[in-house]
């Protein structure tokens, strides 16, 4: 999230497959990467989902177009009601902290 007049550096916005929430499959989301002012890497991720899913915060995972997958933990943002009313919303997924290989997030995480 932007505060203020925060530069953003870096920006990448990519496609994620095959996306679970703490090993639910969830289908795909969008993701936005960037670094901040300070140099801290931040990003968030946007997926339409099953309200039932609709989790507080988690893991998610998911396989990039080059087939890395990548792994991090979320806290969720904000919801949007999806095309199917009261069957999905749009969720927007905040990173904790790095996305990383899947390696590299199991050690961090300890999952």
């Amino acid at each position: 999230m932007l505060v203020g007049r925060d530069k953003i550096r870096g920006h990448r916005r990519f496609a994620l497959h095959d996306v679970t929430l703490d090993g639910v499959m969830v289908g795909g989301a969008t993701v936005d990467r960037w670094r901040d002012d300070a140099g801290t890497e931040r990003w968030c991720a946007r997926l339409l989902m099953p309200v039932a899913l609709a989790l507080a915060d988690g893991v998610l995972s998911g396989t990039t177009s080059g087939g890395d997958r990548l792994v991090g933990i979320v806290r969720l943002g904000d919801t949007t009601v999806g095309p199917r009313r009261g069957r999905d919303v749009l969720a927007e997924l905040y990173g904790e902290g790095p996305l990383s290989g899947e390696g590299d997030a199991r050690a961090e995480t300890g999952c």
